[in-house]
């Protein structure tokens, strides 16, 4: 009979720890995390885009590159000139490697701008394919109207 109780003390014991460590691990589950917030969402490259885009400008496809480097490169430019872009498919090229720089295809990355930042960013890569030596593996699409 006594060991009836000691074994229900025991029970009760185990499943009020239990229940305080998931308890407490819950509470600190809910500190650990962040509040959500769209700035820390999106990042610099692409704050002043989609800031620029929601007041009312129009966006178009830029450039098609094969290169991961190419792309910093450049965003990191276009930045530093004051224009805003957002890409696309950044990471792609990790998981098929040299398939994508080899030709341009569905896999590259895409960088966009807004439409009035057009003429100042054609200037930025020509400059930029100028000092590298080749514009292999950067595709420059036409101006939308």
């Amino acid at each position: 009979m006594s060991s009836i109780i000691i074994i229900c003390a025991v029970a009760v014991v185990c499943f009020a720890g239990y229940a305080a460590w998931k308890n407490r691990k819950k509470q600190s589950a809910a500190e650990d995390v962040p509040a959500s917030d769209d700035a820390k969402n999106t990042d610099e490259f692409s704050k002043a885009f989609f800031e620029r885009a929601q007041a009312g400008e129009t966006a178009q496809q830029f450039l098609q590159l094969s290169n991961q480097t190419d792309c910093a490169l450049l965003q990191g430019m276009l930045q530093s000139a004051g224009i805003p872009s957002y890409t696309d498919f950044t990471h792609i090229n990790k998981f098929y490697g040299p398939l994508t720089e080899a030709t341009p295809s569905g896999l590259s990355i895409r960088l966009q701008i807004l439409i009035n930042d057009y003429d100042d960013a054609l200037a930025v890569v020509n400059d930029y394919t100028k000092t590298k030596g080749s514009s292999a593996g950067i595709t420059v699409y036409p101006k939308q109207q």
